[in-house]
């Protein structure tokens, strides 16, 4: 396999402090704030909970009651999975004067690790948490142990479809895929039909690709195939005709990992990364290349050459929705909740807070506002999210894929 990154594996660092985090979470810090007990214990999820109710996270509130007590507050926290934070931070405070926005941009991995720590301490900083599930680790780590809180007013879910209008353990205003990408200048339609393509001589060390051991998006695409083994079998039937032979390994999807390996696929650190090489003009025979389907926004501005594929066996790809949550004892609460609506589009769908998220290659779950530009919803052919079996088995995956480099 061919690297382009340092051999620091940084999503292992991160899950591996996220269970030293968790596992002391509950002991971790006497002090609380707002009267909330300790993070991750029995005692600290129901005075989470009653912190919660109290707050009213399970109402549906005006604009204008939220805006009138989110000016006494004077500010919102988030902590955020994307950089386009900046251009929401732009247009919430030119909507509402009078309140500031702190916008932190992280990864999800970092985001878990900073709220666990900073809960464990007793510390409450952040308002409003935009994140991944990062392979069950949010939802595991967060959701379950009442360190965020849902917020989905009825105004906005109304519009939602499933899941993810009754469904979802939070707000979820768009999900984005891991796509495969090709050199448009050079194939006039997608080279690669079949996730079992990439096994073969003529992708040797022409498939470019975010590590999964530091991409929690790529660990959860493989994740998804390691789910659905069976799928993968039957891909691998339809692109060989017979049936698999596996070569020491469990099952189709160990199967698929191991070849794909030994075809030296390059690893780099950023979707960007991915799609700037393969969009590059000029090339003799590019590569092809992984990488978050949000990435084609880019292909205007950065003037690349390149589309993804959609129609791929078995499936393109798992869902990777976006989250937004409540932060436990979030300080500044009523601007956390308005800062959410505006994400999410309002109750109109219209909010220029949700404009920087409604790009090509994301999908919005609303009905009112998605684009037409691309495949809908339910034309994606993509396996659902399971953060339970992700959670429970990207330590196996890890642990084979680190082996098999």
């Amino acid at each position: 396999m061919k690297k382009k990154r340092k051999a620091a594996t940084g999503l292992l660092v991160a899950f591996t402090m996220m269970f030293m985090l968790a596992a002391c979470g509950s002991g971790a810090g006497e002090k609380t704030h707002g009267g909330g007990g300790k993070a991750g214990g029995a005692g600290g999820v129901a005075a989470a909970s009653e912190w919660a109710e109290q707050n009213g996270l399970n109402k549906t509130e005006t604009v204008d009651e939220l805006y009138a007590k989110a000016k006494q507050e004077g500010k919102v926290v988030v902590y955020s999975q994307s950089s386009r934070i900046k251009d929401v931070k732009a247009s919430f405070e030119a909507k509402y004067p009078g309140i500031k926005v702190e916008a932190f941009n992280m990864s999800t991995n970092d985001i878990v690790e900073k709220v666990i720590r900073e809960q464990g301490a007793g510390i409450y900083n952040a308002d409003v948490i935009f994140v991944k599930d990062a392979s069950g680790a949010v939802s595991t780590e967060l959701t379950t142990k009442k360190l965020v809180h849902s917020y989905m007013p009825a105004d906005l879910t109304a519009k939602m479809v499933e899941p993810y209008k009754s469904k979802s353990e939070g707000l979820v205003p768009y999900f984005s895929l891991r796509a495969i990408f090709y050199n448009t200048d050079v194939y006039k339609t997608p080279p690669v039909t079949n996730w079992w393509d990439l096994t073969m001589p003529e992708w040797k060390g022409k498939v470019l690709m975010n590590d999964p051991i530091d991409s929690a998006d790529m660990m959860d695409l493989f994740l998804a195939m390691a789910q659905h083994a069976d799928e993968m079998k039957e891909a691998y039937k339809a692109k060989f005709g017979k049936d698999i032979v596996l070569n020491g390994t469990e099952n189709a999807a160990y199967e698929f990992f191991k070849r794909f390996l030994a075809n030296d696929p390059v690893l780099l650190k950023s979707s960007d990364e991915v799609v700037e090489a393969v969009g590059s003009a000029a090339q003799g025979k590019p590569p092809i290349g992984i990488g978050a389907s949000s990435k084609l926004r880019e292909v205007i501005e950065k003037k690349l050459s390149i589309a993804a594929t959609y129609d791929v066996l078995p499936r393109i790809s798992v869902v990777g929705p976006s989250y937004l949550y409540v932060a436990d004892k979030a300080p500044n609460v009523n601007a956390a909740k308005l800062m959410i609506r505006w994400m999410a589009g309002e109750a109109d769908g219209k909010s220029d807070g949700f404009k920087p998220f409604n790009v090509m290659g994301s999908w919005s779950t609303r009905t009112d506002n998605g684009r037409t530009d691309q495949p809908g919803i339910d034309q994606l052919k993509v396996w659902d999210y399971d953060s339970d079996y992700f959670y429970a088995n990207f330590v196996k995956f890890r642990e084979f894929w680190l082996r098999m480099q």
